[in-house]
Order: C-alpha cells, then sequence, then structure tokens
C-alpha cells in the first residue's frame, strides 16, 4: 500500500493539529499503516536524513508527501529528488530568509526541545533551495491569510501545479484544512473511494 508522509514545518512536531487531522482521517479509512508522521530534527540536514531513510523504506510501494510550512520547503527538494508526489500546505518557499529572522535561542513549544539556530543552518536550507520545480509533481494548497508567509511566492514558485486549492482568508494552519482529508488520501492513491 502507497504511504502518505507528514512533514511538519518549524517548531511543531508529529503532534501538530494537520497531523492529528490526517491520523484521525487514515483510522476513519482503515489505512492506519498508510500514514506517517515522524518527530523531526530541528537541524534541516538531519530532518533530510530522516526523511530520505523513511521515503527509501516506502519507495516501492509509493510515497506521496504533505508538508506544511517549513515542511513544504523539504517536501519540494525531496519531490524533486524522488520523483514522487507532494501536497503543499502554506509553504515556506523562502525558507532560507525567513528564518533569518529567528536565528538564536529556540524552544520547541510542542517537544519543549531547546536549541540555537545558527548561520551554519541556514546553509543548510540554502542547499535545499529549488528553483525550477516540476510543477506537476505538486498539489499547491495556499490561503490568503496566512499571517506569517506570503502566499504569493508560493503561487509564483508553481505557476502550473497539478491541483491549487487556493482560497481568501484562513491563516497560516490552513483554517478547516479537515475539509480535504479524503481528497488528499485519493491524492495519495491511498484510497480510491
Amino acid at each position: 500500500m502507497a504511504v502518505l508522509i507528514y512533514i511538519h514545518g518549524f517548531n511543531s512536531s508529529e503532534r501538530s493539529h494537520k497531523a492529528n487531522v490526517l491520523k484521525q482521517a487514515a483510522h476513519s479509512f482503515h489505512v492506519e499503516q498508510a500514514f506517517i508522521s515522524p518527530r523531526l530534527s530541528w537541524q534541516p540536514k538531519v530532518a533530510i536524513q530522516q526523511l530520505e531513510a523513511l521515503i527509501e523504506d516506502n519507495l516501492s510501494q509509493g510515497v506521496t508527501l504533505i508538508g506544511s510550512s517549513l515542511g513544504g520547503f523539504y517536501a519540494t527538494y525531496l519531490t524533486e529528488k524522488y520523483g514522487i508526489k507532494s501536497i503543499l500546505v502554506n509553504p515556506a518557499m523562502q525558507a532560507p530568509i525567513l528564518l533569518k529572522d529567528y536565528l538564536g535561542p529556540q524552544r520547541n513549544p510542542y517537544t519543549h526541545d531547546e536549541y540555537k539556530l545558527t548561520n551554519e543552518h541556514m546553509a543548510e536550507l540554502e542547499a535545499l533551495v529549488v528553483t525550477a520545480p516540476t510543477s506537476h509533481h505538486y498539489w499547491l494548497m495556499v490561503q490568503e491569510g496566512d499571517e506569517v508567509l506570503d502566499y504569493r511566492a508560493a503561487l509564483h514558485a508553481f505557476p502550473n501545479v497539478a491541483k491549487l486549492t487556493h482560497e481568501k482568508g484562513g491563516d497560516h494552519s490552513f483554517t478547516d484544512f479537515q475539509r480535504f482529508s479524503t481528497d488528499i488520501f485519493r491524492f495519495a492513491e491511498i484510497i480510491t473511494n
């Protein structure tokens, strides 16, 4: 069976709202084993290594990624590397620039991990930048009310995606995300009805 891997955002975790929505959906569709939501390192290079190992373990079955915010940035790099599909939810396409505002001490409110974000980590993010994504691999989901990111950066980065959900209002968490649970599992080819 194909799998859906959820990639959480900056200072988030595998217990985020969207991860929980998808976990509950997988349960309701009786495909619990098809949904993977790992806790990722705060270090970009390590997080990518964790995700690469997960993808490679499941590639023969079929893998779709769903990434939120920084997770969407990671998903783009991995989609291009492996030629798989991704759903990007309010993705942080300018992560190396945006996260410079967060240099210094950090505390993850979900995991309580404390760490220091440095310029070395920004360089790790720079190494993951994709300048010309293969648009037909992506479903892009953006809401104009995103208070953290400029939604237009994602629209600019992905001019011709396979599927686009572009809504007025909303916020960075993607308001009423649960509306899309069925379509997400269909896009990942885990369910067919």
